[in-house]
């Protein structure tokens, strides 16, 4: 059995502590915490040794991601510490054998890459087998983290082997969110206990009703059968998750034939070709979004609101991720538009665009980031 003093030591505390200032070490706030961690981490260890341990409140703010709002209840860096020591050295590892193998959200070594290779296996492994018969179920639930019950969520916590004051402290986390349903985005238990909580579900359709081609990413899922029995399994997954609070969002769960069209699946556009030749594409949402950032970087680098090195940045990150599918003519058009919109806007003759890290705004300058096409400025 795994016990409090085993997952809260002073060098498990002190680890946390650096880490949670990874990627935020600009803020003043997590400077002044990392400057004094010392201090900071000897009084997380003694006030949770005596049971006197409370959280500090969230800080509540909105955001609106790929046009949909979602409200943010962010933790202090403190609590950060406390949260990520039990989920790193307690929740996870007894979580984690628990878990299916298709499971790619919040687990080290899977992501959204792992979940669409898996996602290509599957098709390749259903079409080497039947061909374009039968179809694709895609689920997806409705306020998947603020329908989640405590109750439930907690009854599960209290079946893994941890000592009572493990359960007690991750308890107290979940319980800090008002209520007596819903998660909280933001903080890390809630990540761990959002993939944990339909866990029972994953197995009962892995392992009672046999399906090899499974996969789920939190609350996004597919399902690779026979049509009838993707019927049968869609009714199943409605009824056990409405005995955990949960609805199924109607406008992204469908059965899709695989020989009749395409699917969508974590933001990708999924078809099979008639030679089982898996073809994956960005939304059309993708591309619209990139290109309305392209001409608003565009006009702000010609503003001077933001460097040629940071427009560069956006436009590279952006390359990557669609470099990761099928999308190598899509990628070549938008860079087409990404050069046409950084003309207009700087008003100048056609260039060749490089990264430099001294640019500047004047194209007739060698530090400029904007360079003619000729041989001599190579």
């Amino acid at each position: 059995m795994l016990t409090f003093d085993e997952v809260f030591t002073f060098e498990h505390l002190y680890d946390c502590a650096h880490e949670c200032c990874n990627g935020v070490r600009w803020k003043a706030s997590t400077q002044m915490f990392e400057s004094s961690v010392l201090i900071w981490v000897a009084r997380l260890k003694d006030e949770l040794e005596r049971g006197v341990y409370r959280s500090k409140g969230f800080n509540h703010f909105t955001i609106v991601e790929r046009g949909k709002t979602r409200h943010i209840q962010s933790i202090h860096i403190s609590e950060r510490t406390v949260q990520k020591c039990l989920v790193q050295y307690a929740l996870r590892p007894l979580i984690m054998p628990k878990l299916i193998a298709s499971n790619h959200a919040t687990l080290p070594g899977h992501g959204t890459e792992t979940a669409l290779k898996e996602l290509r296996e599957h098709l390749r492994w259903w079409h080497a087998r039947h061909g374009r018969a039968g179809g694709v179920l895609v689920m997806d639930y409705h306020d998947y983290f603020g329908s989640v019950r405590h109750d439930e969520l907690k009854a599960m916590y209290r079946k893994l082997d941890m000592d009572d004051r493990l359960y007690d402290i991750t308890c107290y986390f979940i319980d800090c969110f008002e209520g007596d349903t819903g998660l909280g985005l933001g903080s890390e238990i809630s990540q761990i206990s959002a993939v944990f909580y339909v866990n029972p579900i994953d197995h009962f359709l892995k392992d009672t009703m046999g399906f090899h081609c499974y996969g789920r990413y939190m609350d996004d899922s597919y399902l690779i059968g026979e049509t009838d029995d993707l019927v049968l399994a869609l009714g199943c997954v409605e009824s056990l998750s409405l005995a955990r609070g949960l609805t199924l969002n109607p406008k992204a769960t469908n059965i899709t034939r695989l020989d009749g069209g395409s699917f969508k699946y974590l933001k990708k556009r999924v078809f099979v070709s008639e030679t089982g030749k898996i073809v994956m594409r960005l939304d059309r949402a993708n591309i619209a979004r990139e290109r309305k950032r392209i001409k608003a970087n565009a006009r702000k680098l010609a503003e001077g609101e933001i460097t040629g090195e940071s427009e560069y940045q956006s436009w590279q990150s952006w390359q990557s991720y669609a470099s990761k599918i099928d999308a190598h003519n899509t990628v070549n058009r938008m860079a087409a538009e990404r050069d046409a919109a950084l003309e207009r806007a700087l008003k100048a003759p056609p260039r060749r665009l490089i990264c430099r890290t001294e640019a500047n705004l004047d194209p007739r300058s060698r530090g400029g980031f904007l360079m003619p096409e000729h041989s001599d400025y190579r």
